[in-house]
């Protein structure tokens, strides 16, 4: 009896040893998972960057290896310090120096005339809006002519009192006709058949040296001479009378030959004024004068052609002076 009680207490104290060391190990084990959950996660350094391209470092190596020779653009023989801008503007992957004459950035305009020249006094001012592709077209001082037409004129396109002439901007639109279409018919016993056909159809038999017209209360003509001569027509050579006619309205000389037309017309001129706005200036007849819309400059009208006018300004005396300025159809 006394040696059962013994191998029982011998078991407990054995089962009470295991369960002792269990639960040393398990809090030596809580422990060590204790002290991770306290540690700080390890932060990300932002030098840690990704490896660079190894071409790309030898390219940039090689360029840092390279030689460059720093020269100073030369103006007028001259060599410009480094430290003072230059006007380099790309066009259509060319590159223009507009201190430089050529190449043109804006043709047939010169880069001085862009720029402004520096050398007068006071110096010239840049154009407005150079690098703009219609600068030619732009109107810096707004005195109705364009930067390109003042180029081509010399006059000064930042100055609005230096301009071109207004008759520049002066056109022949056309000319118009009224025909006046006379033919000598034929002739006997010194008194001579006219024929007008245009305007309106009517005959006359006339003398030499007798004052006539085709309208009522009109005199218009005189036959001055008579002759014959031979006188090709499409039916051969024929004897024909030829006229020698004064024109009255005009004081003006011209020939009648038997069968042939003679056309006595009176032309007008239709113009347009185009200076900063279009007017037209119509019915102006050979001879006769007009006037320059909202400027009072007058004009006469010299010769008028059927694609262009010549005119000669007023004088102060109030004549046309000899100066002759040819107006094209345009």
């Amino acid at each position: 009896m006394q040696n059962k009680q013994g191998n029982y207490e011998k078991t407990i104290l054995i089962i009470s040893s295991l369960l002792a060391i269990g639960v040393a190990v398990f809090l030596i084990l809580e422990s060590q998972g204790f002290e991770e959950s306290l540690t700080l996660p390890q932060g990300f350094s932002k030098n840690d960057l990704n490896a660079p391209a190894s071409q790309k470092v030898t390219d940039a190596t090689e360029t840092m290896k390279k030689k460059y020779s720093w020269l100073s653009p030369v103006r007028n023989d001259k060599a410009v310090p480094l430290n003072k801008s230059v006007m380099l503007v790309m066009k259509d992957g060319k590159l223009f120096d507009l201190l430089l004459p050529e190449p043109k950035l804006r043709e047939p305009m010169t880069n001085l005339f862009l720029t402004g020249d520096l050398t007068k006094s006071p110096p010239e001012a840049q154009l407005p809006y150079i690098f703009s592709p219609n600068v030619g077209q732009l109107d810096a001082d707004n005195d109705g002519f364009s930067n390109l037409e003042e180029f081509t004129a010399k006059t000064d396109p930042r100055d609005a009192s230096s301009l071109p002439p207004y008759t520049d901007k002066l056109f022949l639109n056309k000319r118009i006709s009224h025909d006046y279409i006379l033919m000598l018919k034929g002739g006997s016993d010194g008194t001579f058949q006219i024929q007008r056909l245009v305007p309106t159809k009517t005959s006359v038999f006339k003398p030499l040296n007798e004052e006539f017209g085709f309208d009522r209360n009109t005199l218009r003509f005189k036959i001055l001479s008579s002759r014959k001569e031979t006188v090709e027509t499409k039916f051969g050579p024929k004897d024909a009378f030829v006229l020698k006619m004064l024109d009255l309205s005009t004081q003006k000389e011209f020939e009648l030959v038997e069968g042939k037309e003679v056309n006595l017309a009176d032309y007008e001129a239709e113009f347009e004024f185009r200076w900063k706005k279009r007017q037209i200036i119509p019915g102006v007849k050979e001879g006769g004068t007009f006037q320059l819309p909202g400027l009072g400059k007058t004009f006469y009208i010299l010769k008028l052609e059927e694609t262009k006018a010549i005119i000669s300004p007023f004088g102060a005396d109030g004549k046309p002076t000899k100066e002759t300025i040819e107006i094209k159809q345009g």
